[in-house]
């Protein structure tokens, strides 16, 4: 079971914020130039007035922004102290299905109960980056009637809520340094409906393993190994299930046929979702993969580190001291001046909370978690 972080941790994001009806997921990339560095870490310091100045239009629509960074541009913004879990996005191939890992900086996960406030402070934003970033991607999510995908599933239903979802997203004592912080990973999802609407509903709901229309969980002597909730369920060494919040949002162009999910799931450690899109992927065992993958592609993929706020607001190298290797505490200023020579430059996720799942085999030369060559061979993907 984890534990909750310490009472004193620092405020965190709105990471666990009520489900909303609009929302707008911005990623960047950070340029070259430590005066583009400088220009987000002004952002960062600032955008906590920017949302209460936006939000103010209209007190009810419940405005917020979480921000979270990739490892390079974490380097770049905060100094060579990491949390413990960041490293880029790592990349699954295993047959046809494939988890790509995409450039991306910087995420603003945008969200509100209506669409303009969404895009006016994504409008801000960006005028405030001006030159400094180039954006990678930018995805308008909208809720469908009652929190269903486009694939006519309700989404989000196991999310944790209250105090179980803030021991499921925020860092605790596992990395004291980062503590009151996340972790989040996004991808989208474009799917093929067509071919979708084709399939019986009953072989539909065996995919999903929950009833389409009533959206109740089936029975385990009816759900098959392949179902996607089957295989994203995740537990710990004490056989409890590790959670996670997932803000999912449908996207799409109706004119071009493009209908989308944007995942996005917050976590205490990486390693739980990672061990999910191991599972869906390449299968559990491995050929048992999630047969929602025939009729969806993954087209980006992110890893991005929440900090708390005022870690946040008071970004940089000198922002804070920084660990003594292997400890969590804080370094001497002289220990902190000198590189840690066991550093490694792509450091895989920490103990992390006592629930939390083995994290997925590390990554080869290229990024690639290289399923399809796991003995030897190279990936057929």
């Amino acid at each position: 079971m984890t534990t909750d972080a310490s009472s004193t941790a620092p405020e965190p994001q709105a990471v666990i914020a009520p489900l909303t009806g609009a929302a707008i997921f911005l990623v960047v990339v950070l340029n070259p130039g430590e005066e583009n560095a400088q220009a987000l870490r002004d952002l960062c310091a600032g955008l906590a007035g920017l949302v209460r100045a936006v939000g103010f239009r209209d007190l009810e629509g419940h405005l917020s922004c979480v921000t979270g960074f990739g490892a390079a541009c974490w380097d770049r913004i905060a100094g060579r102290d990491r949390p413990a879990g960041l490293h880029p996005f790592r990349e699954i191939k295993a047959g046809p299905r494939h988890a790509v890992a995409t450039p991306g900086d910087v995420l603003f996960h945008i969200r509100a109960s209506r669409m303009d406030l969404c895009f006016e402070l994504a409008s801000q934003i960006m005028t405030r980056l001006g030159p400094a970033v180039t954006v990678a991607e930018e995805v308008h999510g909208f809720r469908y009637f009652d929190d269903r995908d486009l694939i006519g599933f309700v989404d989000g239903t196991e999310n944790p809520t209250g105090a179980a979802a803030a021991r499921a997203v925020l860092i605790g004592g596992e990395d004291p340094a980062f503590a009151g912080g996340s972790y989040v990973i996004v991808q989208q999802y474009l799917h093929d409906v067509a071919r979708w609407n084709e399939l019986p509903v009953e072989k539909q709901e065996k995919i999903i393993g929950r009833t389409k229309l009533s959206d109740i969980e089936l029975s385990d002597g009816v759900k098959p190994s392949y179902a996607h909730n089957a295989l994203t369920t995740i537990t710990g060494d004490d056989g409890e299930q590790v959670q996670i919040v997932r803000d999912n949002m449908p996207f799409g162009s109706a004119g071009d046929g493009r209908y989308g999910t944007y995942f996005i799931g917050y976590a205490r450690s990486p390693a739980t979702i990672e061990q999910m899109l191991l599972n869906m992927f390449a299968g559990s065992p491995e050929g048992n993969y999630d047969r929602l993958l025939d009729f969806s592609t993954a087209v980006t993929g992110h890893l991005f580190f929440v900090p708390a706020v005022p870690l946040l607001e008071n970004l940089g190298p000198a922002a804070r001291p920084a660990r003594e290797p292997g400890t969590g505490l804080a370094a001497s200023p002289d220990s902190a001046a000198s590189p840690d020579p066991a550093a490694s430059p792509d450091p895989v996720a920490g103990p992390g909370p006592a629930a939390s799942p083995p994290a997925p085999d590390p990554p080869g030369p290229d990024g690639s978690l290289k399923i399809g060559s796991l003995k030897g061979a190279p990936g057929d993907g």
